[in-house]
């Protein structure tokens, strides 16, 4: 069993990731939200807003969230540094 520690999340990291993930993920989302189960607000749209609806949310969910993993990242990264003086101890085992 190997131990090791996560001292650092580099945030260039979540930069390249994180978005591309949220964007997907917001768009089943809106999928579901604008078109196969949509709610009472967009029942009452047309096809042409709920599409522009749900473009909009797409990318102001992937924004938002991306915002927010990064900020998590970086109180990690402070936290861990200064406050508790180690990281996250993630035990690896062999697989067999």
């Amino acid at each position: 069993m190997s131990l090791y520690e996560v001292k650092r999340v580099q945030i260039i990291s979540i930069l390249k990731v994180f978005p591309i993930v949220f964007l997907i993920l917001g768009a089943v989302i809106g999928i579901f939200t604008f078109f196969l189960t949509p709610t009472d607000l967009a029942a009452g749209l047309g096809f042409g807003a709920r599409l522009l609806s749900w473009l909009i949310f797409v990318f102001l969910y992937a924004a938002i969230m991306s915002l927010g993993a990064i900020c998590v990242a970086f109180l990690y990264n402070i936290v861990s540094a200064k406050v508790i003086g180690s990281g996250l101890v993630i035990s690896l085992e062999p697989k067999e």
